[in-house]
């Protein structure tokens, strides 16, 4: 938790978006393949009808991850997809390097210590 929010004018400030690169998608997959999450680096359309990276997911993992992105101050918007998954849609563009960083960060899954 080292940054802080995003005021209301940084929200109305829009960047061209980059979109991440291959080489990026790959360092989070890995990462987060070794602390117990499986991910697929995709596009998906936010509600502000423009597209986004975004992680499709399991359902079951998408509350542990929201919490960790938002323990991060990583804002992010969910849509429920079929057969299972979801999709975590990152619709303020972050950078690929902040969320590689963000992802560094995140404990390990503890789905089978649930029980």
């Amino acid at each position: 938790m080292t940054q802080a929010y995003f005021n209301e004018s940084q929200k109305l400030t829009r960047f061209k978006r980059i979109p991440w690169s291959w080489k990026a998608q790959d360092v989070m997959r890995e990462i987060l393949c070794e602390k117990g999450y499986y991910i697929n680096c995709v596009t998906r359309i936010g509600c502000d009808r423009h597209a986004h990276d975004a992680w499709q997911v399991q359902r079951e993992d998408v509350p542990r991850l929201v919490e960790q992105l938002f323990r991060q101050r990583i804002a992010v918007e969910v849509q429920a997809e079929g057969h299972g998954k979801a999709s975590i849609n990152f619709v303020y563009d972050y950078h690929e390097d902040s969320i590689i960083g963000a992802c560094h960060r995140f404990h390990k899954n503890k789905k089978g210590d649930d029980v």
